[in-house]
């Protein structure tokens, strides 16, 4: 964003871009300090800002010092220099979220009944879908405006942004609360009265896919969810407003925060959720215990944001048409990725009379292929994205460029390997984990793998956050609706023929059409195209480096556990002679990280 010189003579500090494409180095910090006047007890910067006295908490001052930080150019290098830290911060994170979700999983299987447990599973399958309907997007928009207003027009505009966000979240859950507890039952007869049905009616399927107006009617008067309404809208608030929250520190890259209470939260869960099982607070305790720990969350995220949300003297007000612009684009992006695309070859397995016995191979063969997908690069959900849009402060599609090769580059770094291993011992996995009763998951692992690949290595979730911060979010919607239709005939087209491997061929194929629909959609507006070549030396070194698994095939875990080690010892050996990276790599990570470039050398060809 642009000022006329009359602006700038305004405000001393603003910095006026040379539009070079390169980055700038300032030296206006300084002057800020030496500007500085005594108010109050307090310090007040030149921007009319006031740092606390040092009565104040240690918290607040920390946060205050982080964010009045130098504007523009120097505000873009800030954040994405915190880019590395906020990618392993984030990553702790996400492994130790999906471990407690997991711990406390069998903590409460082994604590109730198989009835009491189905309780908690319609509830909490009752509150995830009501945060994702209530989502809007407005975390994707958060990740793509929140660093660039921070960047260019400092924390306090950033605010004040921040502000109007939370504000039209609290309008938007205000009504979903009143809807949740007052009238689930008015709409469940609206519904059924309408005899509303879905029809997806197309000459070549040999049946239809029928969604019945009464199903979704008896679904809203479940006695079970009308038993816990009251802790379901507790929750949804808390985790709606703390989700929003937890995205603003991914967009300033504050990810220890993150880390720091969410940690926290899910480490008292388990300890609070076991006491109140063995006390018989039984799945009503454990749906309240939810309830509360999410308000307390919320709280704590907002208690330790508080300095810069109360931030005042914004210079710069966002218009909101854009957010919410891409907030809805961004939802319906992620109601295809996130329910349709699995519901669908769900739907079209039940349509051609797939056995349930099939339906469940498929199941577990889709989880435990994305769960090797997303295991090491989970780090980059809302970074990824913060720093993209932190690249492109000032239109610098120069910068944009490189910070898209670079992720890109260091996402298949990250997941291609797992996924190669996992594609050459698909069997032996299936069997090491799950027993010879799922043997037949192993052929059906390795299929949904091989498109995991291509998906990953093409950059697909890259591409749509750059799609997003180039405001290009239509054409991700366009791109992910075009790949669900692909699913549709593909799966109506192979499913009868080879059941549920047909279904994950079309669910591939599709995931894979998008991605090279995003990347062609972003062809034409970067400078610096698709990594081909790093991609291809890399993907060699793996295939190589596993081929030993055609001829081994270990049999436990602990055999397994072996192999794996051999293929990260062959990867690195190979690596070293194929030497994927180049020296322009190399100055991007240098300009990044000089510590992570010193180990990386050995890599680099030149």
């Amino acid at each position: 964003m642009y000022y006329s010189m009359s602006k700038l003579t305004l405000r001393p500090l603003r910095l006026l871009r040379i539009n070079t494409g390169q980055l700038e180095t300032y030296k206006h910090i300084s002057s800020m300090e030496n500007n500085n006047s005594k108010v109050g007890g307090k310090e007040q910067t030149a921007d009319g800002l006031q740092q606390p006295s040092s009565g104040k908490s240690v918290a607040a001052a920390s946060i205050l010092r982080e964010t009045d930080i130098s504007l523009g150019e120097a505000g873009a290098r800030e954040l994405l220099k915190r880019t590395p830290n906020s990618y392993l911060l984030n990553q702790a994170y996400g492994l130790w979220f999906f471990i407690s979700i997991f711990l406390l999983t069998l903590v409460i299987t082994h604590e109730v009944s198989t009835e009491q447990y189905g309780i908690y599973a319609v509830v909490q399958t009752a509150y995830n879908t009501i945060l994702y309907v209530v989502a809007f997007g407005f975390e994707d928009a958060t990740y793509t405006f929140v660093p660039r207003v921070f960047a260019e027009h400092g924390p306090a505009s950033a605010a004040s942004l921040i502000r109007r966000l939370l504000m039209a979240r609290l309008g938007i859950l205000a009504v979903s609360v009143i809807v949740i507890l007052f009238a689930l039952p008015v709409l469940a007869t609206l519904i059924e009265f309408s005899h509303l049905s879905i029809h997806l009616k197309l000459s070549f399927l040999k049946g239809a896919i029928d969604i019945q107006a009464q199903q979704v009617a008896a679904g809203l008067r479940n006695p079970e969810l009308q038993a816990y309404i009251i802790p379901i809208s507790i929750y949804v608030v808390g985790s709606s407003v703390g989700s929003l929250l937890n995205a603003v520190c991914a967009a300033l890259m504050r990810m220890h925060i993150v880390l720091v209470i969410g940690s926290l939260t899910q480490l008292a869960m388990l300890i609070i959720g076991f006491i109140v099982l063995q006390l018989g607070g039984g799945i009503t305790g454990m749906i309240w215990l939810l309830a509360i720990g999410s308000v307390l969350n919320m709280l704590a995220f907002a208690i330790w944001l508080a300095p810069l949300l109360l931030k005042r003297g914004a210079s710069y007000k966002q218009p909101l048409k854009p957010l919410f612009q891409l907030g809805i684009s961004a939802w319906l992006t992620n109601l295809a990725t996130g329910a349709l695309l699995k519901q669908i070859s769900i739907i079209l397995l039940g349509v051609f009379a797939i056995s349930l016995i099939d339906v469940g191979y498929f199941n577990l063969s889709f989880q435990l292929a994305d769960a090797a997908n997303l295991l090491l690069v989970t780090g980059f959900g809302g970074v990824a994205g913060s720093a993209l849009a932190a690249a492109f402060v000032g239109n610098n599609y120069e910068r944009l460029s490189l910070s898209w090769q670079t992720l890109i580059r260091v996402e298949t770094l990250l997941a291609a390997p797992g996924l190669v291993f996992c594609l050459f011992n698909a069997p032996n996995i299936a069997h090491a984990l799950y027993g010879s009763t799922y043997d037949p998951v192993g052929p059906l692992l390795a299929i949904f793998i091989f498109f995991n690949i291509f998906v990953r290595v093409l950059g697909t979730t890259i591409h749509q956050s750059t799609l997003y911060v180039v405001n290009k979010s239509r054409l991700v919607v366009l791109g992910e609706w075009i790949g669900i239709l692909a699913l549709i005939i593909m799966g109506a087209i192979l499913i009868p023929s080879f059941g549920p491997a047909g279904a994950l061929i079309a669910d591939g194929v599709a995931r894979v059409l998008t991605g090279g629909l995003l990347l062609a959609f972003l062809w034409r507006d970067l400078p610096h195209k698709y990594p081909i070549k790093f991609t291809l030396r890399f993907l060699l070194a793996l295939i190589l480096a596993a081929l030993p698994s055609i001829l081994w095939h270990p049999a436990d875990r602990t055999l397994l556990v072996i192999s794996g080690c051999l293929f990260i010892v062959l990867c690195l050996g190979l690596l070293l002679w194929i030497k994927p990276l180049t020296g322009e790599d190399m100055e991007m990570v240098k300009g990044v990280n000089p510590r992570i470039a010193v180990y990386l050398k050995w890599f680099a060809r030149g």
